[in-house]
C-alpha cells in the first residue's frame, strides 16, 4: 500500500476538489480545482471571495511529487474536471470563467515541459453569474479526441460534442447531442473508428431521461438508446460511460427508495 499523498502544499482552508488522474507516462498527473485564491465565505457552502483556479501536478512512479503548478487561475468553482491521454500527451478540459461571468469549456495539453495556454473549444458565448455543477468529458484514442459538454447560452439547455484529430490543438464547430433539451451530465467515450458515443440526460414532458448516441466527425448521429427512466429525479447524480474491448458499459444512480449504482452492458457493433 502506498501512504496518500497531498497534490497540493498551500494550507488554505479553501476547495481541492473536482479532481482528474491522467497518466503522465513516467507515473501519475492530477488537475483539480483549487481555491487558495478565495477568501473562504461565513457559511459551509459559502465560497467567498476571489477567483477558483486550476492547478496540476505530476508524480513519479516512486510517488514523489516532480511538479506542481497553476494551469489557469479563474474557472468555474464547481464544475468537475476531465482529462484524457492522446498521442501526444494528456489533456484536461474545464469550464472557463471570465470577467464578464462567460462560463464555457476551455482545454489544455502538456506538452511535456509545460501545461499549454487554455484555449476554448468553442465560443459558445453563456453568461452565468453562477456555477451550473456541470462539466465537461474528455475521452482520447491515440490523436482522436472527443469532448462533451453542457451550455445554455440562450436559457436552453443542450449536451454538445466536439473532435479533434490533432490531439486537441483544435476542435470541430459542435455537434448538439440531445433531441428535446438536456439537464447536461454528459460522458463520451471514443471509438477506434473516430466516431464518439455519448451520454446525457435529457428532460421532456417532467421526466429525466439518461439516453446514449453514436456521433460520427462529420455529425451524423445515430438513433438515441434509452438506458433509463430517471422519473421527476432531476437531481439524478452523474451517468458514466466506459468501453471495454466490444462491450459499452453505462452506469448510473439507480430510482429505488435506497440510493444505489445501477450498470448495463451493450455490445458494440
Amino acid at each position: 500500500m502506498v501512504n496518500a499523498v497531498f497534490a497540493h502544499h498551500d494550507g488554505t482552508r479553501t476547495q481541492h476538489g473536482f479532481a482528474s488522474l491522467f497518466d503522465s507516462g513516467k507515473g501519475l498527473g492530477v488537475v483539480w480545482l483549487d481555491g487558495r485564491a478565495m477568501t473562504p465565505g461565513a457559511g459551509p457552502s459559502d465560497e467567498g471571495a476571489g477567483d477558483m483556479g486550476l492547478r496540476a501536478a505530476r508524480f513519479d512512479r516512486g510517488w514523489k511529487q516532480v511538479s506542481e503548478g497553476p494551469i489557469d487561475l479563474r474557472v468555474c468553482e464547481c464544475c468537475p474536471t476531465a482529462s484524457a491521454v492522446t498521442y501526444d500527451g494528456p489533456i484536461v478540459a474545464y469550464r472557463n470563467r471570465s470577467a464578464d461571468e462567460t462560463r464555457d469549456i476551455y482545454v489544455s495539453r502538456f506538452t511535456g515541459e509545460a501545461w499549454t495556454v487554455p484555449a476554448a473549444v468553442h465560443n459558445d458565448g453563456w453568461k452565468i453569474a453562477g456555477c451550473p455543477v456541470n462539466g465537461p468529458a474528455l475521452s482520447a484514442v491515440d490523436r482522436n479526441v472527443a469532448v462533451a459538454w453542457f451550455s445554455a447560452p440562450q436559457d436552453e439547455g443542450h449536451a454538445l460534442v466536439a473532435f479533434s484529430q490533432d490531439s486537441g490543438r483544435t476542435f470541430t464547430s459542435p455537434i448538439r447531442v440531445d433531441d428535446v433539451g438536456s439537464l447536461g451530465r454528459v460522458d463520451v467515450e471514443q471509438m477506434p473508428d473516430g466516431s464518439a458515443v455519448v451520454g446525457w440526460v435529457e428532460f421532456a414532458n417532467t421526466s429525466a431521461v439518461f439516453k446514449v448516441r453514436r456521433i460520427e466527425r462529420n455529425g451524423q448521429r445515430s438513433a438515441a438508446v434509452v438506458v433509463t427512466d430517471l422519473g421527476m429525479r432531476r437531481n439524478s447524480g452523474y451517468p458514466r460511460l466506459a468501453r471495454g474491448g466490444q462491450e459499452l458499459i453505462v452506469a448510473w444512480t439507480g430510482t429505488g427508495e435506497r440510493l444505489r449504482v445501477e450498470t448495463a452492458v451493450a455490445r458494440l457493433p
